[in-house]
């Protein structure tokens, strides 16, 4: 069975996911970071430049669960990211970790 879904919507729906993680904030001068409760990095932004780094966990379940794109995917965890936080961002990257 197929549904069609508003937009907006699935935006709510993306939002509800993202905030359902709880994270612990480090945040100095350079960057503010999120860790998740395994603590792992899940997001990365470092301010003199806007760039956020996404942990690749993030991006594939939202894929998985809102069946989009992996541009999408990063896409919408930039703008969440936005609006939670209020900091603007310049560049998104599907992250895996430290290399």
């Amino acid at each position: 069975m197929k549904y069609i879904i508003k937009e907006s919507r699935i935006k709510d729906l993306m939002w509800k996911y993202f905030d359902s993680y709880k994270y612990k904030i480090h945040e100095d001068d350079d960057e503010i970071i999120l860790v998740n409760s395994d603590n792992s990095f899940d997001w990365n932004y470092t301010f003199y430049d806007g760039r956020l780094l996404v942990s690749n966990d993030i991006i594939t379940g939202i894929e998985g669960l809102f069946n989009i794109s992996g541009d999408d995917a990063l896409e919408y965890a930039g703008e969440w990211f936005e609006d939670k936080y209020h900091y603007p961002v310049e560049e998104i990257i599907n992250w895996d970790g430290w290399a």
